[in-house]
C-alpha cells in the first residue's frame, strides 16, 4: 500500500490538477488510512479523468464505472495511464448507469459528475440522486464528490465557452449544505480559477498542457492570498448517514 498517494492523485486529476488534486485529497482523509477490505464504486470515469487508482492504491477492491462511453477510451486513458505508472492492478471497469446501482459499497465516489447528471442548477435532483446513492452504502459508509463550484466572476464566461454553455450546474457551497441537512456533510472549497475547458487547446502538447496548470496553479494561489475570496471553483464534500456522522464525532 502506497504511503504518499499525492502525486498519484495529481495524475489522476489531469487538467487543473493541483486544485482538483487538493478537492480530492481532502475527500480521501476522511476514510481510514487503509482501505484494505473494501469496496469502493467510482461513478462516471471518462477518457480523460479517473480517481479510481487512488484508492486501489489504500488496498481497497475497486470498481471503475463509466456510461455511455467507448469501453476502449476509458479503459486506455487516464485509468491506464496511471495504473500502469504506479503498478496498480485488479481495478475492475464496467458500464453502469448510476440510477440502475447494484450491491453495496462503502465509498462511492463522483468527480465532476453531479453538475452534468443535474443540470440547470436542479439541486433537488442532486437530492434524488445522493438518497439514491444511499441505498447502495454499507452502514458506515461515505459519499464522496468533488464538483465545479459556482464563481460568480467567471459563471457568465463558463455560461458561453464552458461546460455551463450546456445547462451545467456550478454548485454554491451553501446551497449544496441546505440541500443535504438531513445527512451529516463536511464540505470545503478549493482554488478560484478553473478554466477545464481550455485543455483541449494543448491537448497535443502535454509539455504545453503542463507549463499552462502550473501557471493557473501560481495565479490561483495569488489572487486567493490577495483576496481570500469566498467562493471557490471545485467543491469537495463527505456525505454520510446523519447517525454515522453523529457517532464519528463522539
Amino acid at each position: 500500500m502506497m504511503t504518499d498517494i499525492r502525486p498519484l492523485i495529481e495524475d489522476c486529476c489531469g487538467w487543473n490538477r493541483r486544485i482538483w488534486a487538493d478537492a480530492v485529497a481532502f475527500a480521501v482523509t476522511a476514510l481510514p488510512t487503509t482501505l484494505e477490505g473494501k469496496r469502493v464504486l467510482e461513478i462516471g470515469a471518462g477518457k480523460h479523468s479517473s480517481i479510481a487508482p487512488a484508492f486501489a492504491a489504500k488496498g481497497a477492491t475497486v470498481f471503475c464505472s463509466y456510461y455511455g462511453q467507448p469501453r476502449h477510451e476509458v479503459e486506455n486513458g487516464q485509468l491506464r495511464l496511471v495504473s500502469e505508472k504506479y503498478g496498480l492492478t485488479g481495478i475492475a471497469l464496467l458500464e453502469m448507469d448510476m440510477h440502475r446501482l447494484s450491491g453495496q459499497y462503502d465509498v462511492i465516489v463522483l468527480k465532476s459528475v453531479l453538475g452534468g447528471v443535474c443540470r440547470g442548477d436542479d439541486y433537488k435532483r442532486m437530492r434524488s440522486v445522493i438518497d439514491g446513492l444511499m441505498d447502495h452504502l454499507t452502514d458506515e459508509g461515505v459519499i464522496l464528490t468533488i464538483d465545479n463550484g459556482y464563481v460568480g466572476p467567471f459563471i457568465r464566461f463558463f455560461r458561453l465557452a464552458g461546460a455551463g454553455k450546456n445547462r451545467w450546474t456550478y454548485f454554491k457551497q451553501d446551497e449544496l449544505r441546505a440541500v443535504l441537512a438531513d445527512y451529516h456533510i463536511e464540505s470545503q472549497g478549493f482554488g478560484f480559477l478553473n478554466f477545464g475547458a481550455a485543455r483541449f487547446l494543448f491537448r497535443r502538447d502535454l509539455e504545453i498542457l503542463e507549463t499552462v496548470n502550473d501557471a493557473i496553479h501560481t495565479v490561483d494561489t495569488a489572487l486567493l492570498r490577495l483576496f481570500n475570496p469566498r467562493q471557490r471553483a471545485v467543491l469537495s464534500t463527505v456525505i454520510r448517514k446523519k447517525s454515522v456522522g453523529a457517532h464519528a464525532q463522539a
